[in-house]
């Protein structure tokens, strides 16, 4: 079981509310579907309670899913309409906890089995496992991994300039000096609670997706897009915790506010065998088609499968690695096919970056949820200097990844790296935001994807 770092234990398994998913229709059908098969009247949040994902009964009409509570009678009537060709419902699945992805609960070494058969091979050019990385008076050590600073990169006009990255999270510290003007849009998906991150995890995992490129005083830098700009939603509680539901409610918010970069450091435990969610599926299905690309910690439980949501196949899920760039004993890896691979991976020990002013204003944490900020922000880099969105952004970013020493099942594609003057891609013309989903432009030529 995880626990969570300010406060103890944090609730893990279903809630007791269910999640419907729908094919998509319209929001009249999707509702007067619920109101004849379970006779549940469901509304819209949209322009009112931003929380009544938390709190009753909701339709998110941009994700076509509702959240619901039910009755046995509702729930099994429910479930029969699954299986009816003529119904809109396509899966009907228990609301979960979630936590925070930052509390080192396992350091599991993998059968031997497995280890005997993992693909450990490199070539020369491709990484020098050789080298740890350590932090400076200058750059935190996950930047230079990255190659976000110098010497690789002398100065980046790409680096995340005019991107949204959205960090759903515990909120942010919108008193920080580092984030003045920085955030342009924030909401609590909590009862009851402000933005204001009463936690540390939202600030810290913020910090390093997008901190400042010069931060105040003798501070080193920690932030790998610092020309990016940020949503932030608070769909964790200050103890903690959120539901699966809160998080859907969270990514529309961030797709509906433009988002093209949406950093989750969050989710539950999965089981060996267990699919993903067909509601967390949906989610990103719709974020990438409307140009945002979803990326998400794959979990701390050791060698144990990629929790949810970061086991959807269209989420992108991140490993964590440490200073001599090996995969963190914590990290969770690919037991489980259908969307439970590893993606990526980036740098998540000892990392960095901002907390609360309350708190100290800085900090260090560990875990995959310090490992999706980095690959977050570098992905912004990449959608501001290619012009690429969703799927292509995906691919894109695993293409460039330098492959590492150690097999893919607990590192994916390898390290995540911002594009450099060394590793030029193509020309292009900055793509401005404007409101509204951006459409996936698709593969950009010359360029082959995978």
């Amino acid at each position: 079981m995880n626990t969570d770092s300010a406060a103890g234990r944090v609730p893990e398994g279903p809630t007791g509310r269910q999640i419907i998913t729908f094919a998509p229709v319209d929001d009249d059908t999707a509702m007067r579907e619920l109101k004849d098969v379970a006779g549940l009247d469901v509304g819209t949040p949209r322009g009112e309670d931003p929380t009544a994902a938390a709190t009753g009964d909701v339709y998110l009409d941009t994700l076509h899913i509702a959240i619901v509570d039910s009755v046995p009678d509702q729930l099994g009537a429910l479930s029969r309409a699954v299986g009816d060709s003529a119904s809109p419902i396509i899966a009907v699945e228990p609301e979960v906890y979630v936590y925070p992805f930052d509390t080192i609960d396992a350091m599991d070494a993998p059968p031997a089995s497995m280890a005997d058969d993992a693909d450990t091979e490199a070539d020369d050019d491709e990484v020098d496992a050789a080298e740890t990385y350590v932090d400076t008076d200058t750059y935190a050590w996950g930047l230079k991994a990255v190659r976000a600073v110098p010497p690789i990169l002398a100065t980046a006009p790409w680096a995340g300039a005019g991107i949204r990255i959205a960090v759903l999270d515990t909120g942010i510290d919108l008193g920080h000096p580092d984030f003045a003007g920085r955030v342009i849009a924030s909401q609590s998906f909590i009862p009851g609670a402000p933005v204001q991150d009463g936690h540390s995890h939202g600030t810290h995992c913020a910090g390093t997706a997008a901190g400042p490129k010069s931060p105040p005083g003798t501070q080193r830098r920690y932030g790998v897009a610092h020309g990016s700009r940020l949503l932030v939603g608070k769909v964790l509680s200050d103890q903690g915790s959120g539901t699966s539901g809160q998080i859907l409610a969270g990514i529309q918010w961030a797709i509906d506010q433009g988002a093209h970069v949406i950093s989750m450091s969050l989710g539950s435990a999965v089981a060996v065998g267990q699919t993903y969610y067909t509601y967390y599926e949906q989610a990103a299905t719709t974020a990438l088609n409307a140009g945002s690309l979803i990326v998400a910690a794959a979990g701390n439980s050791g060698w144990a499968p990629v929790g949810a949501p970061a086991n959807s196949p269209s989420v992108l899920a991140v490993a964590a690695l440490d200073q001599a760039l090996q995969r963190a004993p914590f990290s969770c890896v690919a037991l489980n096919g259908n969307g439970g691979e590893i993606n990526i991976a980036a740098p998540g020990v000892a990392t960095y970056s901002s907390v609360p002013v309350a708190k100290g204003s800085y900090g260090f944490k560990s875990g995959t949820s310090m490992a999706t900020p980095h690959v977050a922000g570098v992905a912004a880099t990449l959608a501001r200097k290619t012009g690429l969105r969703g799927r292509a952004l995906w691919q894109e970013l695993v293409r460039t990844a330098v492959p590492l020493p150690q097999s893919a099942q607990e590192v994916g594609a390898g390290l995540a790296v911002v594009p450099t003057r060394r590793r030029p891609i193509w020309d292009y013309q900055p793509i401005p935001w404007r409101p509204g989903p951006i459409v996936d432009p698709g593969p950009l030529e010359p360029t082959p994807l995978p």
